[in-house]
């Protein structure tokens, strides 16, 4: 569920904002942003990357419109695939009585938003569904053990103002299908972006593309976090 404003990249300039925050960063710091992002994931229940999204523009009437208007929406369908730690509400402990090596569970997304234009927050929901590993041990898990729908409030305005590529989902609710278990959650969003003050580089190691943490520094997107080869939005889930 990205921002519109995430399409003129060349816009970001966080390394000039982290250095008038905290003055000059050492070379360090983006070590630092790698292992926090990675204490992220450890954290997380979920972590699912965007493969895929279909975006609209309506006015306020919601008739689709080629161009950002007052009062207009934005609406959108994405396609997500990630992971959910084992023993979290959507990889239960039962689990590994279906598939005993299992050590975390695919999940499969489909999500839609709908957002205000003006103040960059709306809704979420969709479905998603829950795969092991089936009669391929090459290929990506397929098999469904488990499906579910969810819901809840979107906060992009930071993207859409332009000061920082996050969103976040707060009153989140999962809904396991066929249980009536119910879960809540909270979400953050990391959209890809590039660095200004870095596009001169020479792209030898496929730095084209930064996440950036809560804290304000840039995290490079790794070669496994991109669709096709090229970079996703990331979303973390806390239940």
């Amino acid at each position: 569920m990205t921002s519109i404003r995430r399409k003129r990249a060349v816009t970001w300039s966080l390394l000039g904002l982290m250095l008038l925050l905290f003055g000059p960063v050492p070379a360090v710091a983006w070590d630092l942003g790698q292992i926090w992002l990675d204490l992220a994931t450890l954290s997380a229940d979920v972590v699912l990357y965007e493969v895929t999204e279909d975006m609209y523009l309506k006015d306020a009437a919601g008739n689709f419109v080629t161009h950002p208007v007052a009062d207009g929406r934005r609406s959108a369908e994405a396609q997500l695939s990630g992971w959910a730690k084992l023993g979290s509400p959507l990889c239960p402990a039962w689990v590994v009585m279906v598939a005993p090596t299992t050590k975390k569970c695919a999940v499969n997304a489909k999500g839609k938003d709908d957002l205000s234009l003006a103040t960059g927050k709306g809704t979420v929901s969709g479905a998603f569904s829950v795969v092991i590993q089936g009669d391929n041990a090459v290929d990506a898990a397929e098999f469904v053990i488990m499906t579910g729908t969810f819901s809840g409030d979107a906060n992009l305005s930071l993207a859409f103002k332009g000061w920082a590529p996050l969103g976040y989902i707060t009153n989140g609710v999962a809904t396991i299908d066929g249980s009536g278990l119910t879960s809540n959650f909270t979400g953050t969003f990391r959209l890809p972006v590039k660095l200004k003050t870095l596009s001169t580089w020479p792209d030898l190691l496929q730095l084209d593309a930064y996440y950036v943490s809560d804290l304000g520094v840039p995290v490079w997107v790794k070669a496994n976090e991109r669709s096709l080869g090229v970079p996703t939005v990331r979303l973390e889930i806390k239940f």
